[in-house]
């Protein structure tokens, strides 16, 4: 019975004869091709490793398709539906673009500014010390802050394991047995704590190797670590933790009541559970994986659900075109507008429609097409999230396990959204 899914029915209401005439256009179009589209994705989900995932289109500030597949706890037989919680990894870090513009159109930041004007400790790229890291070389990913350190060669590890899990098929103990050698901090520290103890010249975890060979401001070069930064400068900025800025400010405004930062804020019930496959090279079936925190959690670990996600979407798609709830018109204008030219990429960049590392704005990413996405993959979940501004669509999906079959989902989705939004 692995195959079950849950499809939500789709419901049009109209204003006027005008918008009524739209909106049975778009009810037309998703006849069509919902149901192309479901059967598609069944296919796949029998194909793959992959336990559950859900999807959703939005259009024109509808929710025009919305539907979970499989299981989001095999042992349990529950299914996955658009309400299961988990967590969505790097999609994080557009949040934390809309705080770092939260701060700015409240006066309390400049993107110009420099980030040791900002901390209570220096950040120095010990190859070009002269040069200054600011908040815009963070959210364009130009900083020069590398993900290149080796926690496991100095015996500690920046992950927390949140439960213990025994396995029925004890072959499973070796297996997993690679994965909780990095699992060594064993308790919670701050952002701050986090951030410092990689970048400060007197942390514990820093090394020259986090930092690049190339001057800040003048490589693109994707940075968990650098949103983590841009992260604990929301902090100071704003006198709040990170997790209250953004619930405050983002997920209150729009209503996200299923999403946050820390497990003991979600509603158990909705959680998924997370798994892993049994081999990464050739997955043949999916282990089920403890729950656990980043201490950097701010670029990869907040949890949602596709439906508070598409509240996000639609705010966001709405605010590109200056009638977002949670920013200023301006605010959403820089958000989104792509800050890098060619010389900060290699020639050969790829440009297919959903490729997030084309060029970028604040932490959003703009690919070649102009749609603003971005992807994310952990363990435990890969994700996407994106809207075209031209045809007024989008899409969101995740997985509760990594797998390369989640890129057919996502081509799928997008293909249909595509037709869809035609």
């Amino acid at each position: 019975m692995k195959f079950k899914i849950l499809v939500l029915l789709l419901a049009f209401s109209a204003c006027n004869d005008q918008d009524s005439t739209q909106t049975q256009e778009v009810a037309n179009s998703v006849s069509v091709y919902s149901d192309t589209l479901t059967r598609k994705l069944i296919e796949i989900e029998k194909e793959s490793i992959i336990p559950g995932f859900a999807v959703a289109i939005v259009h024109d500030d509808q929710v025009v398709y919305e539907q979970g597949f499989g299981y989001s706890n095999l042992k349990d037989s529950v299914l996955f539906t658009p309400r299961s919680v988990n967590f969505i990894a790097s999609i994080s870090k557009t949040f934390t673009g809309v705080g770092i513009m939260k701060l700015v159109e409240m006066g309390k930041l400049d993107l110009n500014e420099e980030v040791n004007n900002i901390l209570p400790y220096k950040i120095i790229n010990p190859h070009f010390p002269e040069i200054p890291i600011t908040v815009k070389h963070l959210v364009t990913h130009t900083a020069g802050v590398k993900d290149a350190y080796d926690l496991e060669a100095i015996g500690d590890a920046e992950i927390v394991l949140l439960e213990e899990m025994e396995y029925e098929d004890k072959r499973i103990d070796s297996i997993m047995e690679q994965d909780f050698s990095y699992y060594r901090l064993g308790k919670y520290i701050t952002l701050q704590e986090s951030v410092e103890r990689y970048l400060s010249e007197d942390g514990k975890w820093y090394s020259e190797d986090n930092f690049s060979d190339y001057p800040p401001g003048t490589k693109y070069a994707y940075s968990n670590l650098g949103a983590d930064l841009a992260a604990s400068i929301i902090e100071l900025k704003s006198g709040m933790g990170f997790a209250d800025f953004t619930q405050e400010y983002i997920f209150e405004p729009l209503e996200m009541s299923n999403t946050a930062w820390f497990y003991e804020d979600i509603n158990k019930a909705l959680l998924s559970s997370i798994y892993r496959p049994d081999d990464w090279d050739n997955p043949t079936v999916a282990i089920e994986h403890p729950k656990y925190y980043y201490v950097g959690y701010s670029a990869g670990d907040l949890k949602s659900n596709i439906e508070d996600l598409c509240k996000y979407l639609m705010d966001m798609l709405n605010g590109f075109h200056g009638s977002g709830k949670i920013l200023s018109a301006q605010s959403y204008k820089t958000l989104f507008e792509p800050g890098l030219d060619a010389s900060y990429f290699d020639e050969d960049r790829d440009e297919s429609p959903l490729n997030d590392e084309y060029n970028v704005g604040v932490f959003w990413a703009v690919s070649a097409d102009g749609i603003r996405l971005h992807n994310g993959g952990s363990i435990g979940v890969y994700s996407f999230l994106y809207f075209n501004p031209i045809t007024n669509s989008g899409a969101v999906g995740f997985s509760n396990l990594p797998d390369a079959s989640f890129g057919k989902i996502r081509d799928a989705v997008y293909e249909y959204e595509t037709k869809i939004s035609q």
